[in-house]
């Protein structure tokens, strides 16, 4: 008898190369039945939180998140209800703090950099569908529960932090050239000759007297002085406490005082060394640029 030449092909093949392969229906049918059961199992951990499952499921779409629960609290809270960020906020909140705490140094910055990385979260997110409410899905969205939810927001809250400090590494990094910065504070086009001249040589007389402070209080001199933070802000990214920036500020200013004083003992004062702490700073601000966020 004549075998036929499919069933020559399927000889000595393992038995389950005879499977038939599942139909679409049957994929749809199953992915159906796992996001309802996940819904559910949401639904029953958060009862407040009132998202439909047909949402659930176009936010869920084809892919197989490793943390389906968290996919769904961050979706709901990308949809803005309220509920959603509450659970969040209850939730994860002490994970992160937690986890930013070596970073931080500070449970008050740390506390900065949770609010924060919840603040950019909820931005709204213009690559997104438009809602029902007119407002488009807050940036949560992108969260696609491939790690737990915590740890999406600590390497968010983190990559704010880490901006922060390159920032103040920044300000301490200056250029001792004084040259480029005696023709920058000297650019006043109504000064005389002589007064750019005394400008100049000022300038680089303060380059000079500014290179001498410690990193910290170079620091702390360009974060009051330049953009202009507040003096616990300052502190508090620097580690200090706020006995210690005020010592450590009067510290700054008098050190510049003395060192100054001694060539320009008629015009020099606190206010003057104030002034000119913010006209380098700037000077360098606008120099060097400011680095961009990342996250």
């Amino acid at each position: 008898m004549t075998r036929s030449v499919s069933a020559l092909r399927l000889r000595g093949k393992p038995q389950e190369a005879l499977r038939p392969t599942p139909s679409i229906s049957t994929i749809t049918a199953a992915m159906s039945e796992r996001i309802a059961r996940w819904f559910h199992e949401a639904q029953h951990r958060w009862p407040s939180v009132r998202w439909t499952a047909a949402r659930f499921g176009i936010h869920v779409a084809s892919e197989s998140p490793n943390f389906p629960l968290d996919l769904y609290l961050s979706g709901a809270a990308s949809e803005w209800i309220d509920d959603a960020w509450v659970a969040i906020h209850t939730e994860c909140r002490p994970e992160v703090l937690r986890r930013v705490a070596r970073i931080a140094r500070q449970c008050e910055m740390a506390e900065d950099l949770w609010s924060e990385a919840v603040a950019r979260l909820m931005a709204e997110d213009k690559n997104t569908e438009l809602l029902a409410n007119g407002r488009r899905c807050g940036r949560i969205r992108r969260f696609r529960g491939l790690v737990p939810l915590p740890s999406y927001l600590s390497v968010v809250a983190k990559r704010i932090a880490l901006s922060r400090i390159r920032k103040i590494r920044i300000a301490m990094q200056y250029n001792h050239s004084a040259r480029s910065h005696g023709a920058s504070f000297a650019a006043n086009p109504d000064e005389s000759l002589d007064e750019r001249e005394d400008t100049d040589r000022f300038a680089r007389q303060f380059a000079r007297a500014f290179a001498a402070l410690t990193p910290l209080r170079q620091a702390l001199l360009s974060l009051i002085y330049g953009p202009g933070v507040a003096k616990g802000e300052a502190g508090r990214l620097l580690g200090l406490r706020d006995y210690e920036v005020s010592r450590e500020l009067k510290a700054a200013l008098g050190s510049l005082r003395d060192q100054l004083e001694l060539t320009n003992h008629d015009s020099w004062s606190i206010m003057s060394a104030e002034t000119w702490a913010r006209a380098w700073t700037e000077v360098r601000s606008l120099q060097e640029g400011e680095p961009k966020d990342e996250a």
